[in-house]
């Protein structure tokens, strides 16, 4: 369970690194992702959310699978605060900041990047952040001009990754 959390995550961490290096290359804000590179999802790693994205990583493994899953006494309310602790931690995250609206551009970068990845994981939109976009943009109350720079974000990533291959 460790091995395969461990494992994940840091294929996880290298797609987004890979998305980021590829939008510092097309963007004016090549040093501040290449930063965000350097530090996306650490927090998984800290005390705060080790153990509980342990065990939520099995869970969707189980769930991915087929599989009965049951977390230990207590586990489920250590995940929703770990889930919690993530999401107000990283600026990526539109929880992070008091209004979505307030998401810098390299805020916006790389949560395109981050959906851009679990796409790729899980083999979902040929790899495009695209699908996660409209299931998740109308709940995050975006206005016209974040939501427009969010999807013109998707369409420069998915180009440049059929073109860099």
């Amino acid at each position: 369970m460790v091995a395969f959390f461990e494992r994940r995550t840091n294929e996880h961490i290298a797609r987004v690194r890979r998305c980021l290096a590829i939008m510092a290359t097309v963007t004016r804000y090549g040093d501040e992702l290449s930063e965000r590179a350097t530090r996306h999802d650490a927090s998984k790693f800290g005390p705060e959310e080790r153990t509980p994205y342990i065990w939520l990583t099995e869970f969707h493994r189980c769930r991915r699978n087929g599989e009965t899953f049951e977390y230990p006494k207590g586990m489920e309310d250590r995940v929703r605060a770990a889930i919690d602790h993530h999401m107000t931690t990283n600026r990526h995250h539109p929880d992070f900041h008091a209004d979505p609206n307030d998401m810098t551009d390299v805020d916006l970068i790389e949560m395109v990047c981050d959906w851009t990845a679990m796409s790729q994981e899980f083999g979902q939109d040929g790899g495009s952040a695209r699908g996660w976009a409209d299931k998740t943009i109308g709940h995050l109350h975006l206005n016209e001009t974040r939501r427009n720079f969010v999807y013109a974000t998707i369409e420069l990533l998915d180009s440049k990754l059929k073109t860099d291959g």
